[in-house]
């Protein structure tokens, strides 16, 4: 009886992590760190590395986001991916660095079919000439889940005080 106890408690152990592992909160806190790595950019990084990003990016978008922030106004808007795709692949090649440090997550609401992420971070982009971003930041972001996954649909971005 006790040389089945080990197998069997590893055995739950296992199940129990896959459970936790892929439960829709873990995916999406998953997805918004991996949307946060993928907009990070080393100083000096090289652009085929940069550009790999992409390829995620893709997975990581649905059709068509919504994008509010009252710091940059020609980003505010709904944009289909492959705007979003061009614009990341242009900020790869353009940008000095780029880094987006998430802080604290305030709060992961998850329904049937949409998830809601509130948390903060620290968010800075250098261009050849200006900082478009710079500073401490509220952010929400906003998932609903189609065939292949979660998506993000909506990010809204509200510099704090």
């Amino acid at each position: 009886m006790k040389r089945y106890l080990i197998p069997f408690a590893v055995v739950l152990l296992l199940v129990g992590f896959c459970i936790w592992w892929y439960s829709p909160r873990q995916v999406i806190q998953r997805r918004t760190h991996s949307l946060l790595e993928t907009l990070t950019f080393e100083k000096g990084g090289g652009l085929a590395s940069r550009n790999m990003g992409g390829y995620t990016l893709h997975d990581l978008l649905a059709g068509e986001v919504q994008l509010v922030t009252p710091t940059i106004p020609e980003a505010n808007g709904s944009f289909s991916r492959d705007d979003l795709e061009a614009a990341y692949s242009w900020l790869a090649n353009q940008a000095k660095e780029s880094r987006f440090e998430m802080d604290e997550i305030h709060d992961i609401a998850v329904q049937e079919n949409a998830a809601t992420v509130k948390f903060s971070l620290f968010g800075m982009v250098e261009l050849p000439t200006y900082r478009p971003a710079d500073g401490n930041y509220d952010v929400t972001f906003e998932w609903v889940k189609e065939e292949d996954g979660w998506k993000l649909a909506r990010a809204v971005w509200d510099k704090r005080p």
